[in-house]
């Protein structure tokens, strides 16, 4: 099969269905063409594009586009699936010279951007009803260029999710993304789903042309001997409030506390003083006050 185009593309970008390839077009277009059976969709995305960037998580296709006018552009499409392809979300990174690069994990559906010429990376959680936002990473100096390490060399027990080296002018940094958790000495199996596994073929030629269905290998990042997250029982008792929550509890006892003391004490300052002198006097009678 022959994808044909009338003009030239961007980017293609794969996924783990194994015969859909998708295409960024410089028209404006995003082809999904399903090389067994020969059929192929698309979406228009309304005006061309100067340059772009396509990639696929297990769920989702990612499109980084750059348009005329410096606008940049992050969109996501549906997975071609029974001749169906469509248009998801668009969001507006803003304007900028340098196209975002997206790299993505492909087990958690977190894609980072990257530009050519800025000092941030902008994580992302990819989802149906749109990009979400987490907290990006901004640090001098600017960058030339970065490129994502295996995830195989994150820290899982520093619940790391991805590393990148950072090329710069005069240096090349490391750059880590992780998770804040309080039980790190257990496996954030919630974090860390099987990883699809590249390392080796799933099909021979053969039995991809004839069709052959396929079952996904995964690897497992916990370590041995390293307990899930998961299989951890958490009984909460009072002694693991939270310190704001044991702080709240202390400072309303001691007020309450405090009332009752001075209630005590005025009510016994009132029963010791007796009645007050004006109280045992007599006043005039109404018929008494005259000009």
């Amino acid at each position: 099969a022959v994808v044909s185009t009338q003009s030239g593309h961007y980017g293609r970008g794969d996924t783990i269905q194994g015969h859909v390839l998708y295409l960024a077009l410089k028209t404006g277009e995003v082809v999904a063409f399903d090389t067994r059976s020969d059929t192929q969709t698309s979406v228009q995305l309304g005006s061309e594009i100067r340059s772009g960037r396509i990639c696929a998580t297990k769920d989702l296709v990612v499109v980084s586009a750059l348009g005329h006018g410096n606008t940049r552009t992050l969109l996501l499409f549906s997975l071609y699936q029974n001749s169906s392809f469509s248009l998801l979300s668009s969001t507006d990174l803003g304007n900028g010279t340098a196209l975002y690069t997206p790299f993505i994990d492909v087990d958690r559906n977190l894609g980072y951007l990257a530009a050519r010429g800025e000092e941030s990376i902008l994580p992302y959680e990819f989802r149906v009803d749109g990009p979400l936002p987490l907290a990006q990473f901004s640090c001098a100096p600017v960058q030339y260029g970065c490129s994502q390490l295996d995830k195989q060399t994150c820290d899982a027990m520093a619940v790391e999710t991805a590393r990148f080296y950072k090329l710069c002018k005069d240096a090349v940094h490391l750059v880590t993304f992780s998770v804040p958790r309080l039980r790190k000495e257990y496996f954030q199996d919630d974090i860390y789903p099987p990883m699809l596994d590249l390392s080796s073929p799933v099909l021979t030629v053969a039995e991809w042309l004839a069709g052959k269905e396929y079952a996904i290998k995964t690897i497992d990042l916990c370590p041995s001997g390293v307990k899930r997250n998961s299989q951890v029982e958490v009984i909460k008792t009072g002694s693991q409030q939270s310190k704001v929550q044991r702080e709240h509890l202390k400072n309303k006892a001691t007020e309450h506390s405090r009332d009752e003391i001075f209630n005590a004490f005025a009510q016994q300052v009132q029963e010791d003083a007796g009645p007050l002198e004006q109280d045992m006097m007599e006043g005039c009678d109404e018929d008494e006050w005259s000009d």
